[in-house]
């Protein structure tokens, strides 16, 4: 699912003496079956941009076109649940909003409260799971007993149920530990390659971004500052560090060798492929004394 923003301006408080621009005039397509990164400064209109691409606030002026909807006007209610449906949206913490007392019970939620016919609602709990990689054996569970990796595999599910084209996530790392990250940024990219998801990532946590993403927008003081490739857009170290935007720690240290050493290790993934290059131009310099 497609999303575009045309000539987008949003104002906070518009028309008061304390209004706040929080968007000006953006430009930008996010292509379908790719996973985009939105980083930035705070303040810098991440959260306004992902609040108006779910339809949860309007524009003050342009156009944003998501798959087949436009959001410019209020979406009538039958439109509006079919949208919910094709866009789901994962906040910030969003297992802190759990109140059911089992795991299939939080998953079916949203299914039962979008959908009115509620039609075959245990096997799509079951495929929900399946698709974050939870078996049955979690059905009965209550999600509050879960670790957070898995508390936050189960959020993502109630998301799923409905089978979006379009899944928005806001800081979806946060909280999470070392392994249950790793899990997460798997997930995404499966949810990617195996379903055929479009995922807008906003986060600060720019070394996952740079391991999972297709492209990034990089947004300061509500203007789109940059947006290209992952490999494009982190490799500008200036103009990540003129727009106060984080640097991945790979690139950050690739940087660091290159003006020391002269030595350009060209595209690393993560840190372990990192410490692999290293060791290798170590060896080969051992080999050449």
């Amino acid at each position: 699912m497609e999303v575009i923003f045309k000539d987008v301006s949003f104002s906070y408080n518009k028309g008061m003496i304390n209004e706040k621009k929080a968007l000006k005039n953006i430009n930008i397509v996010l292509q379908s079956n790719l996973i985009h990164g939105i980083i930035g400064p705070i303040g810098s209109g991440k959260t306004t941009m992902l609040e108006l691409m779910n339809g949860v606030t309007k524009p003050d002026s342009g156009e944003i076109i998501v798959g087949e909807y436009e959001l410019k006007n209020k979406l009538k209610k039958s439109e509006f649940n079919k949208f919910r449906y094709e866009v789901g949206f994962v906040y910030q913490f969003p297992e802190k909003q759990f109140f059911c007392s089992t795991v299939a019970e939080e998953v079916a939620f949203s299914s039962k409260v979008f959908d009115s016919k509620n039609k075959n609602i245990k096997v799509k709990v079951k495929k929900a799971l399946k698709m974050v990689g939870l078996d049955e054996s979690y059905l009965k569970r209550s999600p509050f007993s879960l670790n957070s990796g898995e508390k936050r595999r189960v959020a993502i599910a109630s998301v799923l149920i409905s089978n979006p084209k379009l899944l928005i996530m806001d800081e979806p790392t946060i909280g999470l530990d070392n392994n249950s990250k790793k899990r997460l940024m798997k997930l995404l990219i499966n949810l990617k390659k195996q379903y055929m998801k479009t995922i807008i990532i906003v986060t600060h946590d720019v070394d996952m971004l740079y391991e999972i993403t297709d492209d990034v927008v990089v947004l300061n003081e509500g203007e789109v500052a940059n947006f290209g490739t992952k490999i494009d857009v982190f490799s500008n170290v200036d103009l990540l560090n003129k727009n106060n935007a984080p640097v991945p720690s790979v690139v950050r240290m690739c940087k660091m060798i290159y003006d020391k050493k002269g030595i350009d290790l060209g595209y690393i993934k993560n840190t372990n492929e990192l410490v692999r290059s290293i060791v290798g131009c170590f060896d080969r310099n051992k080999e050449g004394d």
